[in-house]
């Protein structure tokens, strides 16, 4: 009787481990589809940026701030494609662009753009977007930041960071 007793807690303990153990693939095979769902909607959002209908661009900037809060990848990338915009003859599209830009680069995720970031990770994120940039990008880029920094938008301290960094730097990397 007692040994009926034992074998019932391992099987107890085998079943709670095994339950535990399935929870824990569905919660993984959970965010692997939503990853998939956000990188199909990905596609679909960097075609929006270039929509003539004023909504479908701010929606797609939406969406891409929405992936920086769950960190996926696509939000910079969808960023540097809609930096592009900051050429836009409308200026509602042209601050949806900024404000995007806050929220992926310069604010916490998830903060609607009004906390910012630590110093040093403005820094680094922006290091990040010039990084592989093309010079159309990096002229969108500067665009950008140069209406960031005459609205007050970005610490100055990020550029004196961003300026230590670039004066340690020696070729290539001292250029971007």
């Amino acid at each position: 009787e007692g040994e009926a007793l034992e074998n019932a807690e391992d099987l107890s303990e085998a079943q709670t481990e095994f339950r535990s153990n399935v929870h824990a693939l569905k919660f993984a095979q959970s965010a692997l589809d939503f990853i998939d769902k956000f990188e199909y909607a990905n596609e679909a959002c960097q075609g929006m940026l270039l929509s003539s209908n004023t909504s479908d661009v701010t929606e797609a900037l939406r969406f891409f701030v929405r992936a920086r809060t769950f960190q996926l990848p696509c939000a910079t990338t969808g960023m540097k494609q809609a930096l592009a915009l900051m050429w836009s003859n409308e200026k509602a599209i042209r601050d949806e662009v900024l404000q995007a830009f806050v929220e992926v680069f310069i604010a916490v995720p998830g903060t609607n753009g009004k906390d910012q970031l630590p110093d040093n990770q403005i820094a680094h994120n922006l290091l990040v977007l010039v990084g592989r940039a093309t010079v159309s990008e990096l002229a969108s880029i500067e665009e950008a930041l140069g209406q960031l920094v005459t609205s007050e938008r970005i610490p100055a301290d990020v550029f004196l960071i961003l300026w230590s960094i670039a004066s340690k730097a020696k070729g290539e990397a001292r250029s971007a």
